[in-house]
């Protein structure tokens, strides 16, 4: 894993399971971390250090957030002033295991990378009353873009094997059934846009997982002109909390046996992404 922003991504997928065998592997062994810990100003030098702080959070912390997950990154970016710097922002909600009620924190962390293990990791974070819910950023033109546009869609798996499945309320797509997903907004890291969708179009907190299939959708008018130009990214996703409802966007939502989507006259591109995730699904670890 030499790709620094794939090491921040391992490590908050580590820390919302709870693992802290996994976040200490992912640490040089002469790793420098500042602020990380909840109420914990000191500096540790070191992978041992690190380690046993990583264990005492989660001995001490729980998350708050759907599916008793800690941390919601909103963006993973590089940092232009040098190679291997990593910003990450977030929100988290924790409990602690001898209190009632959470703590809400939003911040951002840098991460200095390299060989595929975290050198550097440095917290800032501020406590909030709550965590506001998010406001999505305005859409880019989609007909007759300057370039094209990209979107991301999920096929999200549940525990029981079925698949979520939504119908499209607005034109170009009213009435029609298709995968839940939507557009990439600016700033936004792919996976953080499936997720954000996921959930704006049906209610369902989901894990996400490894790229299903990425492909382009091209369509031109009369004129030649293109008028639609999308490079869309399906996930592999699987829910772990909320309850399925239908969104603004959509009108209804519907959990499905992967061999009944074609009783939904769905598109055959839809068809193909699902029996391709299904088989991702069988390998993939959650």
């Amino acid at each position: 894993m030499s790709d620094a922003l794939d090491v921040v991504r391992a490590f908050y997928r580590a820390v919302n399971r709870g693992d802290a065998s996994s976040v200490a592997a992912l640490y040089d062994p002469e790793c420098i971390v500042e602020h990380v810990f909840t109420g914990d100003e000191a500096v540790r030098r070191g992978r041992d250090p690190v380690a046993a702080g990583w264990a005492e959070e989660f001995a001490t912390y729980a998350g708050a957030l759907p599916g008793g997950h800690r941390v919601d990154v909103s963006r993973i970016a590089g940092i232009e002033t040098g190679w291997g710097w990593v910003r990450s922002e977030w929100v988290a909600a924790l409990r602690h295991e001898g209190e009632t009620g959470e703590r809400y924190l939003t911040g951002h962390s840098h991460f200095w990378i390299e060989d595929g293990l975290i050198v550097r990791h440095r917290s800032v974070g501020r406590p909030v009353p709550a965590l506001e819910p998010h406001a999505p950023a305005a859409a880019s033109a989609r007909e007759y873009p300057s370039r094209p546009v990209v979107g991301v869609g999920a096929v999200a798996v549940t525990e029981a094997g079925t698949i979520v499945l939504v119908k499209r309320r607005h034109e170009r797509l009213a009435g029609q059934w298709s995968l839940p997903g939507g557009m990439l907004e600016l700033g936004e890291t792919l996976e953080a846009g499936a997720a954000r969708e996921m959930l704006e179009e049906t209610g369902l907190v989901v894990e996400v997982g490894p790229v299903v299939e990425v492909f382009d959708r091209i369509l031109v008018d009369d004129e030649g002109r293109v008028r639609y130009h999308f490079v869309l990214v399906d996930y592999l996703c699987r829910p772990h909390g909320g309850v399925p409802t239908a969104g603004s966007d959509v009108d209804d939502v519907v959990l499905v046996d992967p061999a009944a989507v074609a009783g939904y006259a769905v598109t055959e591109k839809v068809r193909a992404v699902v029996a391709r995730a299904m088989t991702l699904n069988r390998g993939h670890t959650w």
